[in-house]
């Protein structure tokens, strides 16, 4: 990328439309309209050009979006929580701006979310929470973007399991044909979902790729683990149906996912895609296939992974992987790691009958060259093997170092051990520990080169075997042992291998040399880790939203209540026991309560569900009384089930029934000139650092920020000059 600070050419650029020259156009400040919510400050409410009654409130955000003027503008949010059961859709140039995520919410319900589907829009700095979703628009996102150049910035989301994800990048031609590119996130977090936490799909046949995406500082935290959309749940899945090209993903956070934290699909197409800085821990929360792999039954299929590309040219840059079920890192076809870490792979598994974890895992991996490349690399207390690499070919790993990895059925490796196939490989690794029989396992290599140093003290801490071993040579190999006999090799050729197929040069046993210092990268933690409360022991039953039908209730309509109980605790609810909830209105003044008693099974940590109103005194509906009531929500009123915490289960909701629909207010829309209105927007020269004498082709991106069409058949011409 260019620093157009250095740039030795001061370029004037003039417009010529019908050959009269532009100067240009004086900036203006972008128009600003005030949203507040119901429950915002009197201030907020009084500085405001739109006030939510706390019902439908999509309304009132939409129709200031639609105010703004063509040329876009800032539509804020004052700090509150909007409920709302619509879409919301900003015009192209707009932004949606919040307070803060810990200030402004929307809560969307009854199929309500935030479609992008213009250019150049921003979202910026509120909370978002969706539930309630109807089948027809499950396979959405609570943020669905859907056209290019869009800004996600400073949000923090969450939602059930009745919608696919929190934030999705879709590419759907009958909303946006072109290609969807120049998408960003920065500081954005997904966090206790049921769902995928940041998404990317496409449909249709053609033009599935999504270019130029970038996150930074974003997380996504316990996405499926307690319920799930599907079984197939990640933190962040780049390549679902879609190509993904030119993706950066730095400074990012996938923690307790039920699936894969990073993850690639593997058919899409996968190019110039590179993750630096991450973190991916303890995700693959879901417990290993109980049977034997069968690619129709999909019971059996399981990826786990800290880090899953497979065929990919995906490019890792010091990122971590720790406490993953499967593996750390799962690359083929074309990975490339620097740098990276992976620690304690399936702590805690020990089933291994249908699955054999590994740290590092590339099977199979020989279809481009090199097929993966790996430097500074290590792998520490991996419950599994540390690295694994077969059906393998143009391997390059070098300064890989292996630390005290407890294996499978003796071996801390596997280069070529489990499928076969390890060739034309360059290995350069230092390897240590007492866990295993073995700790570099070489089977079926072909001109494959060895060399580095272990420090172990078991029998056999390098083996070579396999009848189709040719052309293997081990150099410059030191083992530090106390129990093998210095000068001895340390490496042990099995009577499967042809005889003359490996060679050893500069190879010994030593017992008093220092084991190679193991890199200490530093470990990027995007999130910090709070402090763990104390555990209760018992479940926590909390109302998270009050919902109504009719969501706009005239005085006398029967409504009916819902209220969303969720299990914060520490333990599951116990079956067989009645979950109520009791609704009152003004505390009984507005009329007799209502409540739901009918819901009986067991709700797991983290678990919710959104229970309706079964009886009442009165019957189960509420008559609704004209004015502005307060909804109260208390679960378990009668104290059934015990919790840790008793004195957190009531929430509070502002109703309003009014006998017609408040006017919406318009407020003052700026005058149109009727004109078009041409700026520049960016300069670019090819080549990007010419020398002298050469030739320079100059660019410019030219915008019509005014109020109508430029004239066709008018030559739209650029002047460029120099100095």
């Amino acid at each position: 990328m260019r620093d157009r600070r250095t740039t030795k050419l001061l370029i004037a650029v003039f417009l010529i439309v019908g050959l009269v020259p532009i100067a240009g156009a004086l900036e203006t400040t972008p128009a600003t309209i005030i949203v507040a919510a119901s429950d915002s400050s009197a201030a907020d409410k009084a500085s405001a050009a739109y006030v939510c009654d706390g019902v439908n409130d999509h309304v009132e955000i939409q129709a200031a979006l639609n105010a703004l003027p063509s040329s876009g503008g800032v539509v804020l949010l004052s700090g509150g929580t909007y409920n709302c059961a619509g879409i919301i859709a900003p015009k192209a140039g707009s932004t949606l701006k919040g307070e803060g995520e810990s200030e402004t919410y929307l809560k969307f319900t009854r199929d309500g979310r935030i479609n992008v589907d213009r250019e150049y829009v921003t979202l910026d700095g509120f909370n978002i929470q969706g539930s309630g979703y109807s089948s027809g628009v499950k396979w959405l996102g609570v943020v669905t973007v859907r056209a290019s150049h869009a800004k996600i910035h400073n949000i923090v989301g969450t939602a059930d399991a009745s919608i696919q994800a929190v934030y999705i990048l879709l590419h759907d031609p009958t909303v946006y044909a072109p290609t969807l590119q120049d998408i960003e996130f920065t500081n954005c977090k997904a966090v206790d979902t049921g769902t995928y936490g940041f998404l990317h799909n496409a449909w249709g046949t053609t033009n599935k790729v999504i270019k130029d995406v970038r996150y930074e500082n974003c997380a996504a935290i316990n996405c499926g683990k307690y319920g799930a959309f599907n079984p197939w749940i990640t933190g962040f899945d780049f390549a679902e149906l879609n190509d993904i090209e030119g993706l950066r993903v730095k400074n990012c956070l996938a923690e307790g996912t039920l699936e894969s934290g990073f993850h690639f699909e593997f058919d899409p197409k996968k190019v110039d895609c590179i993750l630096e800085n991450c973190v991916s821990r303890n995700n693959g929360q879901k417990a290993y296939p109980a049977k034997a792999y069968n690619p129709n039954d999909m019971s059996t299929h399981y990826f786990g992974c800290g880090y899953y590309a497979p065929n990919a040219d995906v490019t890792f840059i010091n990122c971590v992987a720790e406490g993953n079920s499967m593996n750390g890192f799962y690359t083929t076809n074309g990975g490339k790691l620097y740098n990276c870490v992976e620690k304690d792979t399936a702590k805690g598994r020990t089933n291994f009958a249908y699955r054999a974890p590994a740290g590092y895992y590339s099977v199979p991996c020989r279809s481009v060259n090199p097929s993966l490349v790996m430097e500074n690399c290590t792998s520490i207390d991996s419950n599994c093997y540390g690295l694994q690499v077969d059906l393998a070919n143009n391997v390059k790993i070098r300064d890989f170092h292996l630390v005290n990895p407890a294996g499978i059925n003796g071996k801390g490796s596997s280069l070529g051990g489990t499928n076969g196939q390890f060739d034309n490989a360059e290995v350069n690794i230092y390897a240590s520990g007492n866990r295993v029989e073995t700790l570099v396992w070489a089977k079926e290599n072909k001109n494959a080169v060895f060399s580095g140093q272990i420090v172990s003290d078991v029998a056999r801490p390098f083996l070579i075997e396999g009848y189709g071993t040719q052309n293997v040579l081990v150099r410059d190999m030191e083992i530090v042992s106390k129990t093998l006999p210095a000068g001895s090799t340390g490496v042990t050729i099995a009577n499967t291998v042809p005889g003359g197929q490996v060679t050893l040069q500069n190879v010994k046993v030593t017992s008093t040399g220092s084991p190679a210092p193991t890199p200490t990268p530093t470990v990027p933690d995007p999130t910090p880790t709070p402090t763990a409360p104390v555990s209760s022991g018992k479940p926590d039953l909390v109302v998270t939203d009050i919902s109504w039908d009719p969501a706009s209730p005239a005085p006398g309509d029967a409504v009916t209540l819902s209220a969303t109980i969720k299990n914060q605790g520490d333990v599951a609810t116990p079956a067989g026991v009645k979950h109520g909830v009791l609704f009152t209105f003004d505390d009984g003044a507005a009329g007799p309560g209502v409540w739901s008693d009918t819901h009986t099974a067991s709700i797991a940590p983290g678990a919710w569900v959104t229970v309706a109103a079964s009886g009442g005194s009165a019957g189960a509906t509420w008559e609704a009384v004209a004015g502005t009531h307060t909804v109260k929500a208390h679960v378990d009123d009668v104290n059934r089930i015990a919790e840790g915490d008793e004195n957190n289960n009531v929430m509070t909701e502002q109703i309003a029934v009014t006998g017609a629909t408040t006017p919406t207010p318009t407020p003052t829309t700026p005058i149109s000139s009727g004109k078009p209105d041409l700026v520049v927007t960016d300069i670019s020269w090819d080549p990007a650092n010419p020398a002298p004498g050469d030739a320079v082709t100059l660019s410019a991106t030219i915008k019509n920020q005014g109020d109508a069409a430029t004239p066709a058949g008018v030559k739209h011409g650029v002047l460029f000059t120099f100095d």
